[in-house]
């Protein structure tokens, strides 16, 4: 049996973003601020015969055009409606896109001065319906004449006409243009949403997709709903039915899995730079472009970053939160910002790199070698408490001595006070980096609980990183080994005028020095 064309156009499949286009404006995804706008114009009758939809791609500046278009010509209300029936004649046709009254014109392809002079012979002829509507998408590649061409049109159109234009580019069209028309800018969609939306799509279609798959894929699709719902047909192509973990999805869309980032970060963090280089190897050999490993593992880290300060973003799967978590409790946010400048930096320069293999493992080997915050304050402080001080020059002995690497020098000695035991203690469980604020802390026991006073200047990593309910738990743990048991902790930060008072004003007249000569003998003055 041989099909006729309209037959097979029936029988053939309709991708997603067509099947599942929004009808109505309550259907459109996370565009509140523009729907709603529209509809109480419809409802108060303001409509203005010119509107600009601004927005990057996927985000539904056509499907809102058209939807526009429905509310202006439904047949089953007397006059424009912002519920349109979408069973009526007009709003069926519209939807098909073979509506006598309503022109969408591609601006990339119909970008001309014979165009537009056509467009506006168009407008001269009364609609079928209530309303001529001309949808002009990527207007912005239209030339300057044709621009010209429609400007006096675009002033003083027929009251039945409307246009819309749709534009990922606002910023190359003429002022001319932008002033005559109602602007609305489509904002990119949030990757929660995006997750939520697709998820349930593809349980419409039979398949199940767990939270880290749809999170990978809300992330792939960078805020485009449109761009989720294509990602979501390849997969439906490979897998129609069952259930697919975030690996299968990132396997199927030829994309690298978190686990690939996440063994180089492993690495890094642990300081090994030839387990580091061995990773790197094993990514490229399977394939993958070294560009795309490098934009990887800098977006990792900066992922990373957000999440250490608690910056982090919302369509986080549960896989990608347990690992940021353990990178945070590793390094301070201020070791964090540094490793992801570097690979920024190193983005930039691989694209222009004789040898960008070279500069990537030079990189690595970088990152593995770079001195934690940690270490550097406390060589900061032994410097500033006069601990190391600078060697004297003496005449070498004329007698044979001992090399000077056979002398084995004496360990630092461990602070084993108190406050030194609660910071050790802390580092344990929750790193060295949080840890090192701890120690910058006054120490103050109050009737079963110790109250740690903060400088100022840690006000925000108190507030926002240590006062989350892991850190206090595992604050709380430390003290009750140092302190006994139920012991309670609170965290202050001290008021900046208290911080500057001069130590005079306190009423202690012993100068700094003599006070530390009597805790040094433990002796007191009378």
């Amino acid at each position: 049996m041989i099909l006729s064309p309209i037959e097979w156009r029936n029988m053939s499949y309709l991708v997603l973003a067509r099947k599942f286009r929004p009808q109505s404006f309550d259907e459109v995804v996370a565009q509140q601020h523009i729907t709603d706008t529209l509809k109480n114009a419809i409802e108060k009758d303001r409509l203005a015969h010119a509107y600009l939809f601004c927005g990057p791609r996927g985000t539904g500046k056509t499907t809102t055009a058209r939807i526009v278009a429905k509310c202006l010509n439904c047949q089953s209300f007397d006059s424009p409606t912002a519920t349109p029936c979408g069973t009526c004649q007009s709003c069926v046709s519209i939807a098909q896109g073979n509506s006598p009254d309503v022109y969408e014109i591609d601006g990339a392809s119909n970008r001309g001065i014979a165009e537009i002079q056509s467009l506006r012979e168009s407008v001269q002829y009364a609609p079928q319906g209530r309303n001529k509507v001309f949808i002009i998408d990527e207007v912005h590649m239209l030339t300057k004449e044709a621009f010209n061409a429609l400007l006096k049109t675009l002033e003083e159109p027929p009251r039945y006409v409307t246009f819309i234009f749709a534009t990922t580019e606002p910023q190359k069209l003429p002022a001319t243009i932008i002033s005559r028309c109602q602007r609305y800018d489509f904002r990119r969609i949030p990757g929660n949403r995006i997750a939520e939306h697709i998820a349930k799509l593809a349980e419409n279609e039979g398949l199940k997709l767990d939270s880290d798959a749809s999170a990978l894929i809300a992330h792939r699709a960078d805020g485009g709903l449109r761009d989720s719902l294509s990602l979501l047909d390849q997969i439906l192509a490979y897998s129609p039915k069952g259930e697919l973990s975030a690996d299968e999805v990132a396997r199927i869309l030829g994309i690298l899995p978190l686990d690939a980032f996440d063994k180089i970060a492993e690495q890094i963090l642990e300081r090994n730079p030839v387990g580091a280089l061995q990773e790197l190897d094993r990514l490229l050999e399977s394939g993958i472009d070294i560009a795309q490993v490098g934009d990887g593992l800098s977006e990792h880290f900066h992922g990373a970053l957000k999440f250490s300060i608690g910056a982090e973003k919302e369509d986080l799967g549960e896989k990608e939160r347990e690992i940021y978590t353990r990178i945070a409790d590793e390094f301070p946010p201020e070791d964090l910002l540094r490793i992801s400048k570097i690979l920024v930096d190193m983005q930039s320069r691989l694209k222009y790199a004789a040898q960008p293999r070279y500069l990537f493992e030079e990189s690595l080997i970088y990152l593995t070698n770079l001195e934690t915050t940690a270490s550097i304050r406390r060589a900061i402080s032994r410097i500033d408490s006069g601990e190391y001080t600078a060697p004297q020059r003496v005449s070498a002995p004329k007698s044979s001595r001992p090399a000077q690497d056979d002398i084995e020098e004496p360990d630092e000695p461990e602070d084993n006070s108190p406050q030194g035991r609660l910071v050790r203690e802390f580092a344990a469980t929750r790193g060295e980096g949080k840890a090192e604020w701890i120690s910058e802390a006054e120490v103050i026991p109050d009737e079963g609980r110790i109250i740690l006073k903060f400088p100022h200047k840690l006000e925000y990593q108190v507030t926002k990183i240590l006062n989350i309910k892991e850190n206090l738990d595992a604050l709380r743990e430390a003290a009750e080994k140092i302190y006994g048991s139920n012991t309670a902790v609170k965290l202050i930060v001290e008021d900046p005028a208290e911080e500057s008072k001069p130590k005079g004003d306190s009423g202690n007249d012993i100068p700094d020095q003599v006070m530390g000569l009597l805790k040094e003998f433990d002796a007191k003055l009378d």
